[in-house]
């Protein structure tokens, strides 16, 4: 399993502990669930009062969305200081139902954070917002989404191909075939196989399309560069559509 953004798996493991199902080790509570969602973190403890909060009010499913300038049609509607946070972090979790948003902004802390020795921890931002009518969460399509997103990656790939260079460096191929190659992210069992295929396809299209583009080719000329860049962020932008939907129809699905 490729990296995942925190709030997908908070939206998996979450919604598998607001079912009330047991889908596997660590899912029985929401405690637990939220631990299981973030091994890579030292404290998640302030998102746990939300989600029970939510549970207490009767929500079963918890849904993600992964906005970004220009782009947050996925958001639910809600205040500008929602809107303003959730791309600003480039990601958000909600509950559908009462319309309430949690974005999580994961920080380190620690006298000795430049040395290493502190750890990283997730502040929990509570927004109300309006439901989400349930007409808008049917009409999510994995297979649409996935059509999208292949025919992107074919797209960029003609570009990338045409002009002669996919990665800035080395090292940041071998960042994105180490993040590939983690497997850490377990995600709770019974989410159905199309839905995990298109998490998986678009997980590893993101990594590879971040990693890529946190290092320029120094090789392009300036007018080709940009095409680079703009080819690379069409492509990631299409991955996290395609994981907002796969994450949303898995969701869905865990609480039925």
């Amino acid at each position: 399993m490729p990296e995942l953004p925190y709030s997908v798996r908070l939206a998996l493991w979450g919604t598998a502990a607001l079912a009330g199902a047991s889908h596997g080790p660590g899912s029985r509570t929401l405690e637990e669930a939220v631990e299981r969602a973030a091994p890579d973190l030292d404290d998640v403890t302030e998102v746990i009062a939300p989600l029970r909060l939510w549970r207490d009010l009767g929500e079963r499913v918890l849904l993600v969305a992964l906005p970004a300038p220009g782009r947050t049609a996925g958001l639910p509607r809600g205040s500008a200081e929602l809107t303003a946070a959730a791309t600003e972090v480039g990601e958000c979790v909600y509950v559908p139902a009462i319309g309430a948003a949690l974005v999580p902004r994961i920080e380190q802390f620690g006298h000795g954070v430049a040395a290493g020795d502190g750890g990283t921890v997730v502040r929990a931002e509570v927004y109300d917002c309006e439901p989400v009518p349930a007409h808008r969460l049917e009409m999510l399509s994995v297979r649409d989404a996935e059509r999208s997103l292949r025919a992107t990656v074919l797209s960029s790939i003609e570009v990338l191909d045409d002009i002669g260079a996919v990665w800035g460096s080395q090292s940041a191929r071998t960042r994105a075939d180490s993040a590939l190659r983690s497997g850490r992210w377990a995600l709770p069992d019974g989410i159905p196989a199309p839905a995990l295929d298109l998490l998986t396809l678009a997980g590893t299209v993101a990594t590879i399309a971040e990693l890529a583009a946190t290092e320029p080719d120094p090789s392009l000329v300036a007018t080709t560069g940009e095409r680079r860049a703009a080819a690379l962020a069409r492509l990631a932008a299409e991955a996290d559509q395609a994981l907002e939907v796969a994450t949303n129809v898995a969701a869905l699905q865990l609480r039925a």
